[in-house]
């Protein structure tokens, strides 16, 4: 009895989980659909590194992202090595900080 009660209410969650979202009115009718985007960087008058980055976001707009976030990884390890350099240079102690309760 236990059994058949316990399917019972899995199937009445399921049933009111699928019920649910067609009684939402809240939406409207929605807006129209978005135009896709298609801007592109001209690329007259660009060299060199420049150039790179236009044509890769004229041509890859998710290679272009990984690029991008990966030199900017780069860049902020190099300011942070630097930054450790300078203050150890100065003579701050640098490194991990042990929290004591």
């Amino acid at each position: 009895m236990k059994k058949r009660l316990v399917g019972f209410l899995y199937f009445l969650s399921f049933v009111f989980i699928q019920i649910i979202p067609f009684q939402v009115w809240a939406g409207g009718e929605g807006l129209d659909v978005p135009e896709a985007m298609e801007k592109k960087v001209p690329l007259e008058g660009l060299s060199g590194i420049k150039l790179f980055f236009a044509q890769l976001y004229n041509d890859n707009l998710i290679l272009f992202a990984v690029v991008c976030t990966l030199l900017m990884m780069v860049v902020g390890m190099i300011i942070a090595y630097a930054t450790d350099i300078v203050l150890k240079a100065v003579g701050l102690e640098v490194g991990k900080i042990e929290h004591k309760e």
